[in-house]
């Protein structure tokens, strides 16, 4: 949403009322009170796969907090086999490359940089185009960094498990709360590339412009809270994974 009301709405043929009107800087307030609520529900959801990781690491379930008993790989030749099966070992498994986390996070903080940058421009010059140019950069940015995150998915180690019956892949506490973080910086990259689309377009079309530029503030807050989230989980994920 933005504020383009600047007058009230005009009265009837008859001369009733035109509808209620607020004043912009009420609406405003109000818009940046949503978006700040919504800040804070996301905060609580990143915080409890916070502590659900940090748990798990502490708890150390039967050692398999980076461990599991079972078979190296991927494999058809075990589900074929399954009834042959030698006896499962511990596999252990590496914490996820460090310098790849940090890596998708940097081209997130990068991608809140300009924005952040392209709205205080648009305040400043009120040159709409230079702005909608910010947003469709940032938003091609935020594509390269969701392909980089689909990538550190996809290497996240799978273990065969085979316990009498029941076959299949599964993963070690340390990677199933990596996956549900990672999962969730995933989200919150497609949504900032859906908003970045959007700035981009209404910019493009005049919707957005030096006067009207309260709907690239309340994005830009929100972009700026997943790029300082990104920051805290990676802190995190890349500090504590092993148990000492």
């Amino acid at each position: 949403m933005s504020i383009e009301t600047t007058e009230p709405p005009a009265a009837g043929p008859h001369g009733e009322d035109g509808g209620h009107f607020l004043e912009p800087e009420v609406v405003d307030r109000g818009q940046r009170l949503g978006v700040w609520l919504f800040i804070g529900g996301d905060i609580i959801i990143v915080s409890a796969l916070l502590f659900t990781y940090l748990y798990l690491r502490g708890v150390n379930t039967s050692g398999h907090w980076m461990s599991m008993l079972g078979y190296q790989g991927h494999s058809y030749a075990y589900y074929q086999n399954a009834a042959n099966l030698p006896a499962p070992t511990l596999i252990h498994v590496k914490a996820m490359s460090a310098g790849f986390d940090w890596l998708i996070t940097a081209v997130t903080v990068v991608t809140a940089g300009i924005i952040w940058q392209g709205e205080r421009a648009l305040r400043v010059t009120k040159n709409a185009k230079a702005f909608s140019s910010a947003a469709a950069f940032a938003t091609i940015v935020t594509l390269v960094a969701i392909v980089l995150t689909v990538i550190q998915l996809r290497a996240i180690p799978e273990i065969f498990v085979a316990t009498n019956d029941s076959q299949g892949m599964a993963y070690t506490a340390y990677d199933s709360a990596f996956m549900a973080l990672v999962g969730s910086g995933l989200i919150h990259l497609v949504v900032l590339a859906f908003l970045g689309l959007g700035l981009t377009v209404r910019a493009s079309r005049g919707l957005i412009t030096g006067e009207k530029w309260y709907q690239a503030r309340l994005i830009r807050m929100f972009w700026v809270w997943i790029a300082i989230s990104s920051v805290v989980v990676a802190a995190v994920t890349t500090t504590i994974n092993t148990i000492h």
